[in-house]
């Protein structure tokens, strides 16, 4: 498959993408580098080595508010401003200090005598971020630093820094994480901090390997982001919930190849197959049956972007798939929409996707669809869905696809249930997460 390179004007970093992407990415304003290899690496070197600080760096002085006193103090620190609007939800109001870590980011800008000291006195210890974000934590001199994005880097490094002062660490589960995932963000400062996940799957797998000598408090409380979403939904559209869906089928679709945090390339068209599969099988059986479905897209309606978004999502299920007719539906996240419309269906369909968790968290029946290579080592997959489960399918032939959606449909929650193995491993459901995490918070 051809693939074709970018420079992402934004985050300034390199994308890759299959061919059939190129036009929505040179319509999204990226940067379409040379198909000639000794040119185009020598640009990705040039540009990423040395002309992203500069750019960044320009942009930053143009676009911060300098502040030239040093911040007050906080009991509570919000670490990395992606945990906004989750986070502040457990914490007592104006209590909190929300702390920037990505420089892309950065809106605010401490310049004191302190900070310019802390930073010359630490230059050649650590990078000139990490030293500007330990000095703030300094004269914040907060109780607790918590943060959503559990998979920080950032976070494990300040952590490493501090973890002989008096300020509690705490790193709450964001996604799903596999055991060897889990092993690697963890080891990167030895993590022993307050750990609160999903489910017993990640308590298993981090007991498997962290030493036996470890503090590392560790709690299944299940998703957060969900919690807070019932939270809401149930208080301010409790009359809206009913089901109207039958299926819901979750959308899984990636588009970048061999760049951070994506799928290599036999990763990426293992997971395509897959996905188009799963959408092909779906729609033939809700034709089939006269079943409504909702096919719940990825990325939130509130995108800048959206018909290039939805169009790219699209064309990722239609490639190498004979599936025209299908509607992909975005919804606001910052109103929880996406998790309402969850919420009003029947079943929920998917591959690896955090929501199949999240959804058996707000007490849906999922099928799992584990029909990815074996051959192929992936850091998402369906290990933390129990073997032999009602709701893990690993047979991809439509008529065992057909006969155990059919199945789970004509049966209660109730019964779904019990033939599910353990289902604490993928979910601690029934804990009352809130009121714990807000009386943590408090201690």
């Amino acid at each position: 498959m051809k693939i074709f390179y970018f420079i992402n004007p934004q985050k300034k970093v390199l994308s890759i993408v299959p061919h059939f992407l190129k036009k929505i990415y040179i319509k999204k304003g990226y940067y379409l580098l040379p198909n000639n290899k000794f040119f185009r690496e020598i640009i990705i070197f040039f540009y990423i080595k040395i002309l992203r600080k500069i750019l960044i760096t320009i942009e930053l002085l143009f676009k911060v508010k300098f502040i030239w006193k040093n911040p007050k103090h906080f009991k509570y620190i919000i670490f990395d401003d992606q945990s906004l609007g989750i986070i502040d939800k457990i914490l007592p109001p104006e209590e909190f200090f929300v702390l920037t870590t990505r420089i892309v980011s950065f809106k605010e800008l401490y310049i004191t005598k302190d900070i310019i000291v802390y930073i010359l006195k630490n230059l050649f210890k650590n990078k000139l971020k990490i030293n500007y974000i330990c000095c703030l934590i300094k004269l914040i001199k907060p109780k607790k630093i918590i943060t959503i994005i559990d998979n920080s880097v950032d976070f494990h490094m300040i952590y490493k820094l501090f973890n002989k002062s008096n300020i509690s660490f705490y790193a709450i589960q964001n996604a799903v994480r596999d055991q060897n995932y889990l092993k690697s963000i963890l080891s990167i400062s030895n993590y022993s901090g307050n750990y609160f996940c999903f489910g017993n799957y990640e308590l298993d797998s981090i007991n498997f390997n962290i030493p036996k000598k470890s503090s590392l408090r560790l709690k299944p409380v299940g998703s957060l982001k969900i919690e807070l979403a019932k939270e809401y939904l149930f208080r301010e559209n409790k009359k809206d919930l009913r089901e109207i869906y039958d299926i819901c089928l979750i959308s899984e679709a990636g588009s970048e190849i061999d760049t951070s945090g994506s799928l290599s390339m036999t990763q990426w068209k293992d997971d395509q197959k897959v996905a188009a599969r799963i959408l092909s099988y779906t729609l033939s059986f809700c034709k089939k049956h006269n079943k409504k479905l909702l096919f719940l897209g990825k990325h939130n309606l509130e995108n800048n972007d959206n018909e290039l978004v939805k169009e790219e999502e699209c064309l990722f299920y239609k490639y190498e798939n004979d599936v025209e007719n299908f509607d992909l539906q975005f919804f606001d996240k910052s109103k929880y929409d996406n998790i309402k419309n969850l919420l009003k269906s029947k079943v929920v369909i998917g591959q690896t996707s955090t929501l199949l968790r999240e959804s058996f968290g707000l007490k849906k029946k999922i099928l799992v669809c584990d029909w990815g290579s074996r051959k192929i080592k992936k850091s998402f997959n369906t290990a933390a869905f129990p073997e032999n489960s009602i709701m893990k399918l690993k047979s991809d032939k439509y008529p065992d696809f057909e006969k155990r959606l059919m199945e789970i449909l004509n049966m209660n929650y109730n019964k779904y249930l019990s033939q599910t193995i353990n289902p604490k491993l993928i979910y601690n459901l029934d804990f009352k997460t809130l009121e714990f995490l807000r009386g943590e918070m408090k201690k």
